[in-house]
């Protein structure tokens, strides 16, 4: 519609200088295309911040929606609600060994029993504190005999160690670690099991490998 007007005018103006002298013309019309042009790509222009903020906002309504939900879930928490969970790592697929890699992992137990408060993730394989306050972890982890019989993991705050167990005999044809800690955590700090380089564990039928938590009092 802008490009339609624009060349309305310009053709009105040149059809008044027709008489003036011919030799004005093809500048004129010079001018014309470059004009079109340049109101072509400022259209585009436009259309594509356009999207753009479409795109923002649904990301806007989004975010939107999860702050809700978490103050949601803030507000019953500390209203006096329990935060709980307990988690293991064996699934159907899962038996067998697992880790001998080169770097430090976070273990994803997948086997969600308990997470009243909702603060653990199968995704990420880490607790979220809801709310401040006195917390108590405990997790195990089991092995069996392999050329390479070393079980070494860590529990962690943050990227803090919290208690490490280790189980590093080659004898044992079956073999567990485990580990409970008592920590004070803040709203928002993770706790996670973290299985360290070229260590491995091994699980089955049984949920011989499992990480739970519970708050013990409020701050």
């Amino acid at each position: 519609m802008q490009t339609a007007v624009l060349v309305l005018l310009l053709g009105g103006f040149l059809s008044g200088l027709h008489g003036e002298g011919d030799q004005s013309t093809p500048d004129l019309l010079s001018m014309v295309t470059t004009l079109q042009g340049q109101v072509q790509s400022f259209q585009s222009q436009v259309q594509s911040l356009q999207s753009q903020v479409q795109s923002f906002q649904s990301q806007v309504q989004t975010l939107q929606s999860q702050v809700q939900t978490l103050e949601n879930s803030q507000a019953q928490l500390q209203s006096g609600s329990p935060v709980a969970f307990y988690a293991t790592f064996y699934t159907d697929s899962d038996q067998g060994n697992h880790g001998l890699l080169n770097v430090a992992t976070v273990i994803k137990y997948k086997q969600v029993f308990t997470n009243v408060g909702n603060g653990y993730s199968a995704d990420t394989g880490a607790f979220t504190a809801p709310v401040g306050g006195q917390y108590v972890f405990h997790f195990t982890m089991s092995g069996t005999y392999d050329s390479t019989p070393r079980v070494e993991a860590v529990l962690k705050k943050n990227s803090t160690w919290l208690a490490y167990a280790l189980d590093n005999s080659p004898s044992d044809a079956h073999r567990s670690s485990t580990r409970v800690a008592v920590v004070t955590l803040e709203a928002g700090d993770t706790v996670y099991v973290e299985l360290q380089a070229r260590s491995y564990f091994y699980d089955h039928h049984g949920e011989h490998n499992s990480f739970s938590g519970f708050l013990l009092s409020r701050v």
